[in-house]
């Protein structure tokens, strides 16, 4: 790995010529072009307790014992702040340089972390890498990947088990720096030091029981090889926790599991489902097909009884922590890497005679090449907002708490709680973030969960901690009817995700000023186009909804109601502008996309319309927004377009299609000279029609009377 090698490989290798370093290098920088653009979004909002953390101990000079200093729970939890170091660059990175700082970090950590699997699988040489190599680089990248979407300590761990591993195999004078390898780790993320005494211990006994298999004693110069290894056995030791530090990862995660997902135990089913749709293996699937690959290299073992003790302990290792967490699936194909690497499965598409057969492999192997790209530009397909997307944030009621001049508490789910604290620190107090159970307790997660849906728990924290303020999100619906039975709460703010409500009697002016009236929330996100326009009060909710507007602009919610209600008063041009706003802020969507397009539709800019329906049909495939592009190439008078679209997407058969639905395709039939088709339709649509309609047997004796005029044409 050392500059020179790497440039004696360059001058004197032709690249061209080897075909399997070509596919993992474009595979590599494919991923890496992607990733580098991929913005920092809401998967969860850790990174946000980790910026909050850092710039505490920052702040403070100190790493905090009082863990939950952002939190009004009381007893104030303690625990071990096992990722202080993480928590501290992150927020360095992020003052220095924002979030374009954050994912340029993900992506140089997941560059380097594959780059040493390379290097590990082949031997640690950069050049000649065969089929063998780029089959377990692949399932690598694909595995890896989605893991790395996220700012979090893993990113870290992932890297340094295999950097470890490369350090040590290397054997050279580079074993002095893994020490100081090993201090970073716990520091940065020292729950995973286990795994690191796992390394080392794999070495140390390869090397103890060959010297004691052949009799040997232990040389002078070896003593250099093993100074190293036994001064990393005591890294954890050089943390601001110490000993503390050594129970933190034995602490019981069976209950965490319920409402964790990643941590819950693997089963027996996942790892022998394989699911591949359009010649795209599901990310399970993926971690099989590395599971089989190390069943083959288990049988090249038995086979030539060649065994390297080191990458076997480690292999059983892995093992252990795939049984006993889903999450350590990753873990498992790093730790593994040594034993494919040394007990190799031989494969040579090159050595088979057989033409057939080997045409046969040719076109499997480039197929199997084919599909990372596939996978990688359907992963990253509906990029959100650069750098930072605030979706799936509550990002409007932090920026409202932080608009009023107050502090208080903040009763909130968990879910938002990393950002929250990070967004609202140290003006207000947060009931509690997803640290759990290492910092808050399974007992805390129980109550946050069900006091969201439950009169009785919410009541019993009410009573106890009298907090000012209460975030509840859509998705609790019970909510609306718990929070009515204490009047003493008021709505005054909601974005894209939450409710916020102000405890009157600790605030009355700001409740006063700011007390929804017009609106209610959790009915007003799920209300339609078509019951928006049909509201009594349309301008009182306008009033508020502008008052909201000003404090978040970049609302969605925000942004589409004005839209729709411009729009519904003919102020397309109006509307468009709100329309724009969402697509900025939430390309990802395909909201902002259908309003565009109404928007133009409104305006009779009909090319426009289209287009952006389009659009939203790239992100979402749905039937209505295809018939209303099939109406508008009616509009254009591109009858053929308008038929050929309409027919695709209507089910002439179906009970949900009636006699109103079909006079649009029929006319597009007609008009576009299918006259064969417009007969048969008019039939079926004639026979559905009431007697009593007269509107609609006008319009389709209309159609007739059409049809009659082209017939004779």
């Amino acid at each position: 790995m050392e500059v020179s090698n790497i440039k004696a490989f360059f001058k004197n290798q032709k690249i061209y010529e080897n075909f399997y370093f070509l596919y993992i290098f474009f595979l590599i920088c494919y991923v890496c072009y992607y990733l580098f653009q991929w913005p920092i979004f809401a998967g969860d909002t850790d990174l946000w307790y980790h910026l909050n953390g850092g710039r505490y101990i920052l702040e403070h000079g100190t790493v905090p014992k009082d863990s939950s200093f952002f939190s009004f729970i009381e007893p104030p939890r303690e625990w071990v702040d096992y990722y202080w170091l993480f928590q501290v660059l992150v927020y360095k990175i992020y003052s220095f340089s924002g979030y374009y700082g954050l994912v340029f970090l993900r992506a140089i950590m997941f560059l380097s972390t594959i780059i040493v699997c390379y290097l590990i699988i082949n031997n640690r040489k950069w050049s000649k890498p065969d089929l063998y190599t780029a089959i377990i680089i692949t399932l690598c990248v694909l595995f890896i990947l989605p893991r790395f979407s996220l700012v979090r300590p893993h990113i870290f761990t992932y890297f340094f088990i295999v950097f470890l591993i490369f350090l040590i195999e290397a054997k050279n004078k580079s074993i002095f720096i893994v020490p100081i390898v090993a201090t970073f780790w716990v520091n940065l993320h020292g729950i995973a030091y286990p795994i690191l005494l796992l390394i080392i211990m794999a070495y140390l006994i390869d090397f103890f029981f060959l010297h004691l298999f052949n009799k040997q004693h232990i040389k002078k110069e070896e003593l250099v090889y093993l100074i190293p290894l036994i001064l990393s056995l005591m890294a954890v030791y050089f943390t601001p926790h110490g000993m503390e530090l050594l129970s933190v990862p034995f602490i019981p995660t069976e209950f965490a599991a319920h409402y964790i997902q990643e941590i819950r135990k693997i089963t027996l089913d996942e790892l022998t489902s394989f699911q591949i749709i359009k010649l795209i293996p599901m990310h399970p699937t993926v971690f099989n097909f590395f599971l089989i690959a190390s069943f083959f290299s288990l049988i090249v073992l038995v086979i030539k009884r060649d065994v390297n003790i080191s990458s076997v302990i480690m292999f059983i290792g892995a093992i252990f922590l795939l049984f006993k967490s889903g999450r350590f699936r990753y873990e498992f194909i790093l730790l593994s890497l040594p034993f494919l690497s040394f007990h190799r499965t031989p494969f040579d598409v090159k050595s088979i005679q057989n033409k057939a057969i080997k045409s046969f492999c040719i076109i499997v192997v480039l197929i199997f090449m084919f599909i990372p790209f596939k996978n990688v530009y359907e992963m990253y397909q509906n990029k959100p907002k650069y750098p930072f997307s605030e979706r799936n944030l509550p990002a409007g009621v932090a920026k409202f708490l932080n608009y009023i001049d107050v502090e208080g508490k903040v009763l909130n789910h968990p879910n938002y709680g990393g950002y929250l604290q990070w967004m609202l620190y140290p003006k207000y107090k947060i009931f509690m973030d997803m640290e759990v159970p290492f910092l808050f307790t399974n007992e805390d997660m129980l109550i946050a969960t069900k006091m969201f849906n439950n009169k009785d728990y919410f009541q019993n924290i009410i009573v106890k901690y009298d907090p000012s303020f209460v975030i509840a999100s859509y998705a609790n619906r019970d909510f609306k009817n718990i929070i009515e039975t204490f009047p003493v709460y008021k709505p005054v703010f909601f974005d894209d995700s939450e409710v916020l409500y102000i405890n009157e009697k600790h605030y009355p002016a700001i409740a006063k000023q700011y007390k929804l009236t017009a609106i209610e929330p959790f009915a007003f996100t799920r209300q339609s186009k078509e019951s928006l326009g049909k509201s009594e009060n349309t301008r009182e909710i306008f009033n508020e909804i502008l008052r909201i507007k000003q404090i978040s602009p970049d609302s969605g919610i925000i942004n589409r109601t004005i839209a729709i209600m411009y729009s519904n008063e003919g102020k397309f041009e109006l509307a468009l502008e709100y329309a724009k706003n969402i697509v900025i802020n939430y390309p990802e969507s395909p909201t902002g996309y259908i309003m565009l397009g109404d928007c133009y539709k409104g305006l009779k800019q009909y090319k426009k319309a289209i287009e952006s329906y389009r659009k939203a049909l790239n992100i979402t495939d749905n039937q209505e927004i295809r018939r209303e592009i099939g109406l508008l190439y009616l509009e254009q008078k591109d009858y053929k377009k308008a038929y050929e679209t309409l027919i695709k997407i209507m089910n002439i058969y179906s009970p949900n299609v009636t006699y109103k639905e079909l006079h649009d395709l029929i006319l597009s039939a007609i008009l576009s000279e299918n006259t064969r088709d417009a007969e048969i339709l008019l039939r079926y649509a004639i026979v559905g029609i009431p007697e009593t309609d007269l509107e609609w047997i006008k319009k389709y004796n209309n159609l007739q009377e059409l049809l009659k005029e082209k017939s004779k044409k």
